[in-house]
């Protein structure tokens, strides 16, 4: 059966708009994913933790361990002072004294004279009333401080808790031993067990001082627990200490003496 050429024309019209509206759909969809591909992706995943970085290397060489006059000098049972060393700076700090300012013990480098006012005044305002018990000790005194517990209580009790004259911190000027003002514990182990002395061993190093003989460590300072014995080294190496929990000796990398060895290194000016 033959088409009329009327409906055939008609028919190849429908044929060409169905063919245009594919096209255009095509070109439609084609456009809206080229469009979306153009977009940034936004990551919606949980982000990981951030890693810290490592800070900075303390820097060890600030000051000499080996200069009697460097605040950072490290004095101990292998290493002594020169027996006519005498700090050029002492004076007396402004806190109570366990005796009159004229008394040789009353005395402090300035450095951490100052350091331990700021200390003692801090520790007033958290109702903890401390006292200087003592500071700077000669060679001579030290001496007769260490005799002493020799005639007293043997060779073997003053080695551990008494330094003999020249391996004394509180030559340097730089040591201070503290106390309640109620005068309980004075010089003991109990001190530490104390309100007083638990504030200490908290916050000395805010000051600059850290516990020197620290307790289960007589094995690497050569001394028994002194909870009491403040050293100033800056709040810097102080703050360093305290995080690390380590000795001086441990810190710097130096021979832990727990006795006096045959030969001692002697501490030089300049050094």
């Amino acid at each position: 059966m033959s088409i009329h050429p009327a409906a055939k024309r008609h028919l190849l019209r429908k044929l060409l708009v169905f063919v245009v509206l594919v096209v255009i759909v095509a070109a439609l969809v084609w456009w809206r994913d080229d469009q979306s591909a153009k977009k940034p992706q936004i990551i919606t995943s949980t982000p990981s933790k951030s890693v810290s970085t490592t800070p900075a290397s303390f820097d060890k060489s600030q000051h000499s361990i080996n200069d009697p006059a460097s605040i950072w000098v490290v004095v101990d049972k292998g290493r002594i002072l020169p027996s006519n060393y005498t700090p050029v700076n002492l004076v007396v700090p402004k806190v109570a004294l366990s005796e009159g300012s004229a008394s040789e013990n009353m005395h402090l480098r300035s450095e951490a004279a100052g350091a331990v006012e700021k200390l003692v005044a801090a520790a007033a305002n958290d109702s903890q009333k401390l006292i200087l018990v003592s500071g700077y000790r000669s060679f001579v005194t030290q001496q007769a401080v260490y005799s002493g517990y020799v005639s007293s209580q043997g060779q073997a009790y003053a080695d551990a808790t008494s330094a003999r004259a020249g391996h004394s911190e509180h030559q340097s000027g730089l040591a201070a031993d503290l106390g309640a003002q109620s005068g309980q514990c004075q010089l003991e182990a109990c001190f530490g067990d104390m309100t007083e002395g638990k504030w200490l061993a908290t916050n000395a190093h805010k000051y600059g001082f850290i516990i020197r003989y620290q307790k289960d460590k007589a094995n690497l300072t050569g001394y028994a627990y002194e909870p009491w014995h403040i050293r100033f080294v800056g709040v810097d190496l102080a703050a360093e200490l305290n995080k690390t929990a380590q000795t001086m000796e441990q810190f710097f990398g130096l021979t832990n003496y727990a006795d006096y060895p045959t030969q001692t290194y002697q501490l030089k000016s300049g050094v």
